[in-house]
């Protein structure tokens, strides 16, 4: 099986990085739970994963958000804005994993997970299992 993951190599760390065209859009991002990425979303983590993505574009994508074994987009972002808006708020990328054409068949869909607020690396296979069982 061939994937790749991202850790926190490669990413902004500073949100200080991020172009100001960006903070411009917040209230535009993370306003659902669908998995497919709006499009000032997809800009968004093209830019906050922009070192590590090996010719990946979130454009028009399918992406899982997972945190505790929760889906959620809104709560991904909702942490994002929080931090660029006030930097005593922690914040965390997460971890990205880029599927394969099988394993988006597998997922359900998915053509990738961003992992965050976990404490170790989450098996691949764990990720599709988890993704495919959800609605």
């Amino acid at each position: 099986m061939l994937f790749f993951s991202v850790g926190l190599f490669g990413q902004i760390q500073n949100s200080n990085d991020i172009p100001k065209e960006f903070l411009e859009q917040l209230e535009k991002m993370g306003v659902d739970n669908s998995p497919l990425l709006n499009g000032y979303e997809s800009e968004y983590l093209n830019v906050v994963f922009k070192d590590s993505l090996n010719g990946f574009d979130f454009l028009r994508k399918k992406i899982g958000f997972i945190c505790s074994g929760e889906n959620s987009k809104f709560l991904y972002f909702d942490m994002q804005k929080k931090h660029i808006l006030d930097k005593n708020n922690i914040c965390n990328n997460g971890h990205l994993y880029v599927f394969n054409t099988s394993q988006k068949e597998e997922s359900g869909g998915y053509d990738g997970a961003i992992v965050y607020w976990s404490k170790r690396i989450v098996p691949i296979e764990k990720i599709i299992r988890w993704l495919k069982s959800k609605p």
